[in-house]
């Protein structure tokens, strides 16, 4: 009996030393009094444990954040805790001083949860700043807004930060984590760009399952790890957000990052106007196209996890888009707006800060449509594309890739005015990019009267009254001044009516009978070939204004070697409007 009460005095006595041991020095704070007040016994470690996590918070964070939790519970003697309520938010005092002291990061943040759960707690956790080792962590429904203004005086804080890696950034005096399981349900992410009109971009409802988790220096470069997780899968529904210039909402219904698969997938992207033609049209000084788009799904494959999360590069071997529907919209009765010279497809992606590189992206069985209205006729046409399906090689901004392979080159097949097959190829020189160099082949196929007037009347201001087109084939190169070409167009049996709008009939259009007979007996060529002659080939060219687009150029030098093929002069293709 003696012997029984002589272990459980020991036991007593180590429970206390712990206790004791736990309570005054593992749990002991400078600036923060446990509230005795939420204690329910002597014995009850919530409120020093409270105080300790708000003391690392501050400390941590040099004073700038502060820690409330409205309850912990503890269970199996601190081997799993549940927090409960938790906010970290800025403290607008330490904010100030930081600021003036020119010590305050460019990205603050405000976090809460409803709870959080810790599985695997061990003392050596407790007695350890080096090694952490856990079982499992669930987070339930949290909250993070990210505000972000870059600052001056941190410029050389974000040249250092660019070479380091994620492990040096966040690891600093700790050696290593070790976590077995990580689930997040319900989050939200909100980022706040105040640099740029204080544009807001959500990601909703956001689930996260990692598994084997180990942040240590064996780790730091492994490239199959998705944040140091063997295993990880992302879920992220409702992410909306709108365009700096205000004019577009986009949204993605769901985006699912997977390790396994190694892919990442965006389901149902869209890009729609925030409001319809008279709203968009009402927000504009100048002319500008209105874009629609639809993508059901996007997909990018074989992704470097490890330059995405620590040099913040995207690489991948493959992308797949499929089904996307484009519809874009220009009215021509709005004035003409200056363009920015270095407006290329190529110069555009140049510009794009963040290091890209795909490999291959296709386009699958997706439908183009550009409308225009002119003035000139008063009505609208519209061209369609349909079953256009494209692969675009070598899309990259990475020097080191241009070294390798200076082109990117898009080849693309689909129906042109739902009849029409349609060949096309663009090369863009990255390697030149400041100058806009640039390749274009162009082959169209067969079409007649009843395919072209539908957008020859409304938008060209002529329509075929008789003839067929056979084929057109031409070649085009350019760069930020000029595009010259080489080309031929196949006809046969051509005449021309040119048209007006008819002002006693709004919506229809009015022949001009007289310049329609001069132009067809004078100057247009009715055949080609003619007779037994060969094909005639026409060289032309287009100088580019201060108000010509990308495309603008490409079509406009394409349709003076149009007119020059038929007979009619370059400057038919000068718009007045």
């Amino acid at each position: 009996m003696k012997k029984i009460f002589k272990i459980l005095l020991i036991f007593v006595i180590v429970i206390t030393a712990a206790y004791l041991y736990i309570r005054f020095s593992v749990l002991k704070v400078k600036d923060f009094k446990p509230d005795a007040s939420k204690s329910k016994s002597v014995l009850d470690l919530r409120p020093a444990i409270i105080a300790k996590l708000q003391q690392l918070i501050k400390d941590g964070s040099n004073g700038l954040y502060h820690l409330t939790i409205e309850d912990i519970k503890i269970h199996d003697v601190i081997s799993k805790v549940d927090i409960l309520h938790a906010d970290i938010v800025p403290d607008t005092i330490a904010l100030k001083k930081l600021d003036s002291a020119h010590l305050l990061p460019d990205d603050m943040f405000k976090i809460s949860f409803s709870s959080l759960h810790i599985d695997g707690i061990n003392l050596n956790d407790l007695l350890s700043r080096n090694h952490i080792t856990l079982k499992y962590i669930f987070i339930a429904a949290p909250v993070i807004e990210i505000y972000h203004k870059p600052r001056w005086y941190n410029k050389e804080k974000r040249i250092s930060k660019d070479t380091a890696t994620l492990y040096q950034k966040i690891m600093k005096n700790m050696k290593s984590i070790a976590v077995d399981k990580i689930a997040v349900m319900n989050g939200a992410i909100i980022y706040n760009n105040l640099s740029k009109r204080k544009q807001a971009n959500r990601f909703n409802d956001v689930s996260i399952d990692m598994e084997h988790i180990l942040i240590d220096s064996s780790t730091q470069f492994d490239k199959n790890r998705f944040l140091f997780a063997t295993h990880a899968d992302v879920l992220i529904k409702n992410f909306i957000g709108k365009t700096p210039d205000s004019l577009y909402f986009f949204k993605c219904e769901a985006v699912n990052i997977s390790t396994e698969k190694n892919n990442i997938i965006m389901h149902q992207f869209e890009l729609h106007a925030r409001g319809d033609k008279k709203w968009f049209e009402s927000k504009l000084k100048t002319r500008k196209e209105m874009w629609n788009l639809v993508i059901p799904e996007i997909t990018l494959k074989n992704i470097n996890w490890w330059q995405l999360i620590n040099k913040k590069r995207i690489i991948a071997k493959e992308g797949i888009i499929n089904n996307g529907t484009c519809k874009v919209y220009l009215d021509r009765s709005l004035p003409f707006r200056k363009v920015k010279q270095k407006n290329f497809p190529h110069q555009m992606l140049m510009r794009i800060p963040i290091p890209l590189y795909i490999a291959s992206m296709q386009m699958l069985h997706s439908n183009l449509s550009y409308t225009e209205y002119n003035p000139g006729t008063a009505k609208s046409g519209t061209i369609y594309i349909n079953e256009l399906n494209a692969r675009i090689s070598n899309i990259t901004n990475m020097r080191s890739k241009i070294k390798r392979n200076r082109w990117m080159t898009i080849k693309s097949t689909g129906i042109f005015m739902h009849n029409v097959p349609l060949k096309n190829k663009f090369q863009f020189d990255l390697s030149k990019y400041k100058t806009g160099d640039f390749t274009m082949d162009l082959d169209i196929g067969k079409m007649d009267s009843s395919i072209l007037n539908p957008i020859a009347g409304p938008m060209g201001e002529f329509i075929i009254k008789r003839g067929i087109i056979q084929r057109g084939i031409a070649h085009e190169k350019g760069n930020n001044f000029k595009a010259t070409g080489h080309g031929v167009l196949l006809y046969k049996d051509l005449y021309l009516v040119a048209v007006k709008k008819d002002n006693d009939n709004p919506g229809h259009l009015k022949k001009k009978s007289i310049l329609s007979f001069f132009a067809n007996v004078l100057l247009i060529k009715n055949s080609n070939p003619s007779k037994i002659k060969p094909p005639r080939y026409e060289d032309f060219s287009s100088d580019r204004g201060p108000l010509t687009t990308f495309m603008s150029l490409v079509w406009k030098t394409i349709y003076i070697g149009i007119l020059k093929s038929i007979g009619l002069p370059p400057k038919f293709a000068d718009k007045k409007y």
